[in-house]
């Protein structure tokens, strides 16, 4: 089973501000959804709590260490760390996990990633999270496509995928 992270970050690494993205990327939206439709979503509370509902099409678990918090939604898998997670995902026999954020989150996946989906953002802004360092070198490209700004998005950005090197 794949462990892939996805994410857009700006040069200086930053991904969210207020709970939010600071962007307006439609592309790396439908880039998001297309890669992880149909697959299991792994994310923290703040994350999901960032959302307006479950993401549909995907079975949404929450990692968080607050034993006494049930999302609204009852499909919704809560697990109390990323073990949890991944196990929930391995009785499944699904081929790819995918983790879709906070920080937190990342950091804790990263050691297990085998793919990296990262959209970088060609811009520099204030924000309040941002994704933990990452040492690329480990990692090989295995595609990349450039979009330039336009009047749909905000900032020039590239969609990466990368795989860990064997």
């Amino acid at each position: 089973m794949h462990v892939s992270l996805i994410w857009a970050m700006t040069r200086n690494r930053l991904i969210g501000k207020d709970g939010g993205l600071p962007w307006r990327l439609p592309k790396d939206m439908r880039h998001f959804m297309d890669t992880t439709m149909g697959k299991p979503v792994v994310m923290g509370r703040k994350t999901f709590a960032s959302m307006k509902a479950a993401l549909p099409g995907r079975l949404n678990i929450v990692l968080t260490r607050d034993r006494g918090w049930r999302p609204s939604d009852p499909d919704v898998v809560v697990v109390q760390n990323l073990e949890q997670g991944l196990g929930v995902v391995s009785e499944r026999a699904d081929d790819e996990v995918m983790i879709i954020g906070g920080a937190d989150i990342y950091a804790l996946a990263l050691p297990h990633a085998t793919r990296l989906y990262v959209t970088e953002i060609d811009m520099d802004i204030d924000g309040d999270v941002f994704f933990p360092e990452i040492d690329l070198a480990a990692w090989r490209e295995v595609s990349s496509v450039s979009y330039p700004v336009d009047d749909d998005h905000s900032a020039a950005f590239t969609i990466r995928l990368l795989e860990r090197n064997e």
